[in-house]
């Protein structure tokens, strides 16, 4: 394999062997995402560019600049409200116990 190689000379083989399907591994692994990476870069681009080009683009039409998704905010312009979850008992400081509902101390109250 080289000079940095960890197993015997008889094995150098496998040594490549391994080398290659960890490589392979690393790019099945990342290439997904930069892909997408590189897709959302130009995707952004693209918009951007085309929102700018004269008599076509939206400035041109006196359209909104293009952006990012919010989680909260509606496309109508509408807030989103929190989705209501209940507390469970361990985090409000009472406990269950066989002659009733008994309330501890907690560091907060």
């Amino acid at each position: 394999m080289g000079w940095y190689s960890l197993l015997p000379t008889h094995l150098s083989d496998i040594e490549g062997w391994i080398s290659s399907i960890f490589m392979l591994l690393g790019v099945v692994t990342i290439g997904p995402w930069a892909l997408l990476l590189v897709y959302d870069l130009l995707f952004y681009v693209y918009r951007s560019c085309a929102y700018h080009i004269p008599f076509i683009g939206g400035k041109a039409q006196g359209k909104r600049r293009p952006r990012a998704p919010s989680l909260t905010e509606r496309p109508s312009g509408q807030r989103r409200d929190a989705p209501k979850v209940p507390i469970p008992a361990a985090t409000t400081g009472t406990h269950q116990h066989e002659e009733g509902l008994e309330r501890r101390r907690t560091g907060n109250s």
